[in-house]
């Protein structure tokens, strides 16, 4: 397997890639997307419009998979560095923030043109909206971050360690800065992150979720490398 930069052309291939992972899951799959066997095409948009509210976002990496024979798009991950500051005014003038700050209305009129079948409206939304509730895990110390939003890989080809590759990335570069790594684990995936070095120190699954019988969520950080 081998793991590059994302394209704007790999757009499409990783909603596709993520829908397919995330289809039987609980939070993503479940509750929040009740009818997405009936509206497959929104599910996989939702990934996509999910993907681009970030693509131009300075402060987040996008990574992919690919079948080392056929070149396809078999796994990716979105990774953010938390707690980063432009040093200066100017430099929060990059082009990608520009574009990043463009790209809001466009997706609000795609929402409202488009709105998503597969959704449950009232859940779609239902980990940001708990998200106030365990974000103290990430103050102080743990605020400069690189934490990974999202990691999906297609079913076939689970298990070939792609997924791991992915998240070594993350972890290296926390290394390389001096920072922790960091992830909210979907139900039984802690050990797959705790081999790379993920320890758990709290739970997302409380308020909201935990009204909804989310069982997943274990808040896990990769720390045992930074000098204080």
């Amino acid at each position: 397997m081998t793991i590059r930069e994302a394209r704007n052309s790999d757009l499409r291939a990783m909603a596709e890639v993520s829908a397919a992972a995330f289809m039987d899951e609980e939070l993503f799959g479940e509750l929040m997307h009740p009818h997405r066997q009936e509206y497959p095409e929104d599910f996989i948009t939702y990934f996509e419009r999910r993907f681009l509210r970030h693509w131009n976002d300075p402060n987040s990496r996008f990574l992919v998979g690919l079948d080392k024979t056929t070149g396809k798009v078999i796994a990716c991950a979105q990774w953010e560095r938390q707690g980063a500051k432009a040093a200066t005014w100017s430099e929060s003038l990059n082009i990608g923030t520009l574009l990043h700050s463009a790209t809001k209305p466009y997706l609000q009129a795609w929402d409202y043109m488009r709105p998503n079948r597969a959704a449950d409206p009232e859940k779609v939304n239902i980990l940001e909206e708990t998200f106030p509730s365990f974000a103290h895990h990430w103050n102080e110390s743990r605020q400069q971050n690189w934490f990974l939003d999202l990691l999906a890989t297609h079913p076939d080809y689970q298990g070939q360690g792609v997924g791991r590759e992915l998240v070594m990335w993350g972890v290296n570069k926390a290394k390389e800065e001096n920072v922790c790594a960091s992830v909210v684990s979907a139900l039984g995936k802690e050990v797959f992150y705790g081999r790379s070095g993920f320890v758990e120190v709290g739970r997302a699954n409380i308020g909201p979720l935990a009204a909804c019988g989310i069982k997943g969520g274990a808040i896990m950080f990769c720390e045992g490398h930074v000098s204080r």
